[in-house]
C-alpha cells in the first residue's frame, strides 16, 4: 500500500511536526505501507529521499488538472516512472491530508477546487482519501460551499481539529447529509508526539517566544495586528526579562519568521537569542524544556499545552480560541493587541503555582485519549478499502 501524506513540508516546523506524527501512526498501524510525498518548494528531494518516500508527481497547473489521465497511463510507462522513484495519483491507495488550515475563504477557489475534484476520483476509484484533525472554513463564497456540498460527501473521513470549523462544514455538507456520519470532531493530533531532549542552558528560568509572520500578514482579518504586533511581542520579552526570566525567540518556519524574530529584538533592546532547529522533534522538545512559551504559531501552542508547559498564545484565527479551550485555558490567549490584561498575564504565566496547575491538567491526557480513538476510526475505515 502506498500512502500519500498531503499537506506536509520541510520549512513550517508544525506541518513537519504533523509528517512526523502521521510517519510513527503509519509505522504502527501498516508496517508494511510505504508513503509519498509531493515535491514542492518547502519539500527539497533530498529531505523525502532520507524518508524513503516516492515522488509523488502532480500533473496540475493553475486551473489546469490532468491527473484524472494518470489512470489511463500504459503500464510500461507506469514501471519507467517507478524505476525513478515517481509515482502518480493512479498510484496512490490512500490519501493521509494533514494540511494544518488550507481549506477556506482565505485561500484561492482553485486550491480547494482541485482537492474536491481528488476526492471525488479517489471515490470512483475504491480508494480512501481521509482528512486528519485541522482546521477549517470560513466558506462564505458560494463556489466554495458548492463545491464542498458536491464533493466532500466522497471522503472516507473528515476530522474537524475544532468546533468552529466543525460547523462551518456541517453547513457546508447539508444537516441531512449521509456524509455527516463521516465527519468527526477530534483535537491536533500531534499530541502524542514525543520531543527530542535538547538540553537548553538555563532552561527552568527560559521563556521562548515564537514569532509568527502571519500576525502582520494582510490575511490577518484582525487588522490590529498589523501594526502593533511586533512591539506588543518586544514589550513581552522586555518584561519577561524584568520578571527575572531570560526570553530566547524561536524561529519556527525559516526564512519568513527570521526577520521578524531579529525586529523583535530590535525593538526590546535587549541582546536575545534566536533559536533555530531544524527538526520538529528538537522544536517539541526544547518547548518541553522552558519555563513558559509566548507564542504565535499554532503548534508552538500545541506542544507547550500538550506537555504541561504555561503558554500565552497570539492569535489571527479562530483555531486559537478553540484550542486553548480544549486545554481550559481560554484566559491565557491574547485575541487583539489592545488587551489590557497582558502584563497580568505575563506574571501569572510565570509564577509557580500556575506551572503546577499547567502540569496537572487533566485535559491533557483526554486530549491525548481522543487523539487515539481518531486512529482507531482511520484504521477501522482503512481496513474497509484494503482487507
Amino acid at each position: 500500500m502506498i500512502i500519500e501524506i498531503k499537506g506536509v513540508q520541510f520549512v513550517n516546523k508544525g506541518a513537519e511536526l504533523m509528517l512526523y506524527a502521521v510517519l510513527q501512526q503509519v509505522e504502527k498501524l501498516w508496517p508494511d505501507a510505504e508513503i509519498a510525498l509531493r515535491a514542492c518548494p518547502n519539500s527539497p528531494y533530498l529531505k523525502r529521499a532520507r524518508l524513503g518516500a516516492w515522488q509523488k508527481v502532480s500533473l496540475r497547473k493553475h486551473i489546469i488538472d490532468l491527473n484524472k489521465f494518470t489512470y489511463s497511463l500504459p503500464t510500461k510507462v507506469n514501471a519507467s516512472l517507478k524505476r525513478l522513484g515517481i509515482v502518480t495519483e493512479a498510484d496512490i491507495d490512500l490519501v493521509l491530508d494533514a494540511s494544518g488550515f488550507a481549506y477556506g475563504d482565505q485561500w484561492p477557489l482553485r486550491q480547494l477546487t482541485h482537492i474536491s475534484h481528488e476526492v471525488s476520483r479517489y471515490h470512483a476509484n475504491k480508494k480512501p482519501y481521509i482528512f486528519l484533525p485541522q482546521a477549517f472554513g470560513p466558506f462564505s463564497n458560494q463556489a466554495l460551499e458548492s463545491s464542498i456540498r458536491s464533493h466532500w460527501g466522497k471522503a472516507a473521513l473528515i476530522f474537524a481539529r475544532d468546533k468552529v470549523s466543525h460547523s462551518h462544514l456541517v453547513r457546508c455538507l447539508g444537516e441531512d447529509n449521509p456524509s455527516q456520519e463521516s465527519l468527526h470532531l477530534m483535537p491536533d493530533f500531534t499530541n502524542l508526539v514525543k520531543g527530542n531532549r535538547v538540553g537548553l542552558d538555563n532552561a527552568d528560568r527560559t521563556v521562548l517566544i515564537i514569532p509568527n509572520g502571519k500576525m502582520v500578514s494582510r490575511r490577518n482579518g484582525r487588522k490590529s495586528w498589523i501594526e502593533n504586533y511586533t512591539a506588543l511581542m518586544s514589550r513581552m520579552c522586555v518584561e519577561s526579562h524584568e520578571l527575572g526570566f531570560t526570553p530566547v525567540l524561536l524561529n519556527h518556519d525559516g526564512a519568513k519568521d527570521a526577520k521578524l524574530c531579529e525586529q523583535i529584538i530590535a525593538g526590546s533592546k535587549l541582546e536575545l537569542q534566536t533559536l533555530t532547529l531544524d527538526d520538529p522533534l528538537d522544536v517539541k522538545g526544547v518547548i518541553g524544556e522552558v519555563a513558559a512559551v509566548i507564542s504565535s504559531r499554532f503548534h508552538g501552542c500545541v506542544s507547550a499545552l500538550s506537555q504541561g508547559v504555561p503558554c500565552i498564545g497570539t492569535s489571527w484565527s479562530h483555531k486559537y480560541e478553540e484550542l486553548f479551550a480544549d486545554y481550559g485555558q481560554q484566559q491565557m490567549l491574547i485575541s487583539t493587541p489592545e488587551d489590557e490584561g497582558v502584563s497580568a498575564n505575563l506574571q501569572h504565566l510565570l509564577c509557580d503555582s500556575y506551572a503546577k496547575e499547567c502540569r496537572e491538567n487533566p485535559l491533557i491526557d483526554s486530549q491525548k485519549a481522543e487523539t487515539k480513538k481518531m486512529w482507531s476510526l482511520v484504521f477501522d475505515k482503512v481496513a474497509k478499502y484494503h482487507v
